[in-house]
């Protein structure tokens, strides 16, 4: 049951033409616009990973930035960034282990999960940091019982969507988003680790890949991305295995 709705007749204030001029004059001013981000943007969230075909697109990235697009350089890729002298917007980690963050920058936000390890919040105790549940199954919801808990996937960087889209993007450039070795690498400057990891191969559309076996959960679970965010479109540089997924997915006539 529910309470009995009043019937009324109302009209609302002012017309639609003095309204509509309104509208206009207000636009014309070129002031901020209220957007559901926290940062200024075109609706396109740039994910920068540390693949290694992410060296091959720095510039690119830099001509991003200037058009105004966000940033979010994941766990070791910020450095590379910072020491390419391009500040990124945001950080973004979901890393329990203690890894080093080498160049935090105080124009940038921190994006820190509260898994990560407590090192990483005194690294960042003198700079702007928001903390965010990453929601994963393992724990009881007790953790969580009075907060939002955040989905999204098995990695830093395919929760950096899952973020940029709850902060309303429904545009993504993924850099750096390989998901396979390249040349026996598997990060940008760690070097030939083919041989010291498990590893397992990959085809897609006919290419041959190499991944780690959190490579190959991370190119599988980024499937999954288009079935619980809508509208999404994502473009993927370098000639890695997300790229390819979202080659082969195109030519399937699959949203991409």
């Amino acid at each position: 049951m529910e309470l009995q709705r009043l019937k009324i007749e109302s009209e609302p204030f002012g017309t639609r033409e003095g309204i509509e001029e309104n509208i206009q004059y207000a636009l014309s001013l070129g002031l901020p616009k209220l957007i559901p981000a926290i940062c200024a943007n075109d609706g396109t969230f740039v994910v920068v990973g540390s693949g290694p075909t992410v060296k091959d697109f720095v510039e690119e990235i830099r001509e991003e930035k200037a058009l105004n697009r966000p940033i979010c350089g994941v766990k070791g890729a910020y450095d590379f960034l910072v020491e390419n002298e391009i500040t990124p917007h945001f950080y973004l980690s979901v890393e329990p282990r203690d890894r080093p963050l080498l160049h935090p920058q105080k124009d940038s936000l921190f994006l820190v999960a509260s898994r990560c390890h407590p090192n990483m919040f005194k690294k960042l105790k003198d700079y702007q940091v928001l903390v965010w549940n990453a929601w994963g199954g393992e724990f009881e919801q007790p953790f969580y019982e009075n907060d939002l808990a955040y989905g999204g996937g098995s990695t830093s960087g395919l929760r950096a969507i899952s973020i940029g889209y709850i902060l309303g993007f429904r545009k993504f450039h993924l850099y750096g988003f390989d998901s396979c070795l390249i040349g026996g690498e598997k990060r940008i400057g760690q070097g030939d680790v083919h041989g010291d990891i498990k590893t397992m191969s990959v085809i897609v559309g006919g290419k041959h890949f190499t991944a780690s076996i959190a490579m190959a959960e991370q190119a599988n679970t980024f499937q999954e991305i288009y079935e619980y965010v809508k509208g999404i479109t994502i473009k993927s540089f370098g000639d890695g295995l997300i790229t390819a997924i979202i080659a082969e997915r195109k030519r399937m006539g699959l949203v991409t």
